[in-house]
């Protein structure tokens, strides 16, 4: 269930989703939110529309934001639409790995949530990164990852761009490299090299203690806080947000929509005057324009990992021919987010 927090224009969107259907009853989005909307992880169905799900290569997925009609969103009806961006989650069970190289039309961005990843690329160079390190692969760039050592694995993924349905690839070696043409190469930035910024709380009163810290960065409108680490990105930016217990962070009327999601702790989050509480993955997805506080109420600091789409400028992409990916099979030349 999703539920828009601004009161005037609150909406409902039920429903009860069943593997490979869409059911008659669901109110299905096609359009951004104009205000908040909250997105349970709870009510986010696995998708294991992934090809090859066998042992060695077991793996999961859901989406928070997803695309229109056309474009990759595994959980309709439940992902919040956007068309800029999308955002979600894979989960990958000790010693599996994704089927195999592939490559995106688009950069896509993992930060870990929980174990080891494996990764290469397509010259075979590998990249081991672990618990909130990240990942930044360039359009064009083969690679794959696997789970590394005895934990499950889970990521976060962002594409800076919509993806068409089809759109991405596997690759094979022996074929043509398209990382030759690309020049570019993958990046692991890690957590413990980046110092986490706390400027935008020092000018605050007591009570507003946070530190912020950027993976990727250079979008209009939102800060960099790691010039240094972050990779540059224009298109969306991707950080991290810790509060300490007791402390709150308050953003009113940023020019980018932003998505919060929960990784550690717990947190409060309240807009227009009400208070709901986000718990481990929950998400919140706040327009343009829109305001919102986080408040940690918990015993241990909260991380909120978020992402800026840049303020949108363009119309909503042309709907392909082909369809919503929702849990449905895909054919093997059909790469989905994460492969």
């Amino acid at each position: 269930m999703q539920v828009r927090l601004s009161r005037p224009k609150l909406r409902v969107y039920s429903c009860n989703p069943t593997i490979g259907a869409t059911p008659s009853n669901m109110t299905l989005q096609t359009e951004p939110p104009s205000g908040p909307i909250i997105i349970r992880w709870k009510d986010l169905e696995p998708s294991w529309h992934l090809p090859k799900q066998e042992p060695g290569f077991m793996r999961w997925m859901v989406q928070w934001v997803g695309g229109p009609e056309g474009y990759y969103n595994s959980n309709p009806g439940h992902a919040v639409i956007s068309h800029d961006i999308a955002v979600g989650f894979q989960g990958m069970p000790p010693k599996n790995r994704q089927r195999g190289l592939h490559y995106h039309t688009i950069t896509e961005t993992y930060v870990v949530l929980r174990g080891q990843l494996l990764g290469w690329d397509g010259y075979g160079k590998e990249h081991l990164a672990g618990p909130l390190d990240c990942i930044y692969i360039p359009a064009g760039v083969p690679h794959g990852v696997r789970s590394y050592g005895d934990e499950p694995a889970e990521l976060l993924w962002l594409h800076d761009a919509l993806e068409k349905r089809g759109s991405s690839t596997y690759w094979f070696a022996g074929d043509y490299n398209p990382q030759d043409d690309s020049k570019e190469d993958i990046k692991v930035v890690r957590y413990n090299d980046i110092l986490p910024n706390w400027e935008a709380a020092q000018a605050l009163p007591p009570g507003h203690m946070h530190a912020n810290l950027n993976y990727q960065g250079g979008v209009k409108g939102s800060q960099n806080f790691s010039p240094q680490h972050a990779v540059p990105n224009d298109k969306a930016a991707l950080g991290l947000t810790i509060i300490p217990e007791g402390h709150k962070q308050l953003i009113t009327g940023r020019p980018n929509a932003e998505l919060c999601i929960i990784v550690r702790g717990k947190a409060v989050v309240t807009v227009d005057n009400r208070n709901e509480e986000l718990n481990l993955k929950d998400a919140i997805y706040v327009p343009a324009g829109c305001s919102r506080t986080l408040r940690n109420h918990g015993q241990e600091p909260t991380y909120i990992v978020w992402v800026h789409a840049r303020p949108s400028s363009h119309e909503p992409p042309p709907s392909p021919a082909n369809g919503t990916l929702s849990n449905s099979a895909v054919t093997d030349g059909d790469v989905p987010h994460g492969g």
